[in-house]
């Protein structure tokens, strides 16, 4: 909603994000099946995610929004509102994608290094997924002061895409916070105008489908 208030760089940094938050506490698969169906030739190495549909139309989504004909943020330019808080028409950005799928492979990988049993509990995927954040935000620094708040929210729009928010992706977002020095107060207002946004485009829909 309010990527075009990001650079490009940061739009890009935002989309790595967002797919692991998408996919910190979805349920994992050994060779296609769950902890459930393990049978005696199941390749335990074979570790994947079961990545919704939702998911990846978040991202294909945030894919297509993060495209536009001009490198620049919309700070410091005369552009419209809705050219910042518009969808883009232009083709998706190809590079999101494969920078979401590495994002995928890291958290894989880091999710390997513990047992199986203990590999689906919520305090394993915060830590596997937390190592990857830690990762991404490492070294990472922001044109505009504003660009952590901005993602912030982003970030806590994608988390309530299924109306809650759940334990794994909460520490994730607390995670943001903490490396970026933002309030408490900042963080609970951008909670509030999340929930909030996410509330009435939910009843819009409702009406819309009645």
């Amino acid at each position: 909603m309010l990527l075009k208030l990001l650079p490009e760089t940061d739009q890009k940094h935002l989309l790595g994000l967002a797919k692991l938050l998408a996919l910190a506490d979805k349920p994992l698969l050994w060779d296609g099946k769950t902890s459930d169906e393990f049978t005696s030739d199941t390749d335990l190495s074979a570790l994947s995610i079961q990545e919704g549909e939702k998911e990846r139309e978040m991202i294909a989504e945030l894919e297509q929004s993060i495209t536009r004909p001009s490198n620049t943020s919309v700070f410091g330019n005369s552009s419209s509102a809705s050219s910042m808080f518009g969808w883009s028409s232009s083709t998706a950005f190809m590079s999101g994608s494969k920078s979401s799928d590495d994002v995928a492979a890291k958290l894989i990988d880091e999710l390997k290094k513990y047992p199986v049993t203990k590999a689906e509990k919520p305090e394993t995927r915060v830590q596997a997924a937390t190592s990857v954040l830690k990762e991404l935000l490492k070294g990472k620094r922001f044109e505009l002061p504003t660009a952590p708040k901005v993602i912030l929210f982003e970030l806590l729009l994608v988390a309530l895409r299924d109306g809650t928010i759940t334990s794994v992706e909460w520490a994730l977002l607390k995670e943001f916070q903490l490396h970026h020095q933002l309030e408490d107060f900042i963080f609970d207002d951008l909670l509030e105008r999340a929930e909030t946004l996410n509330q009435e485009v939910s009843k819009t829909i409702s009406i819309i489908l009645e």
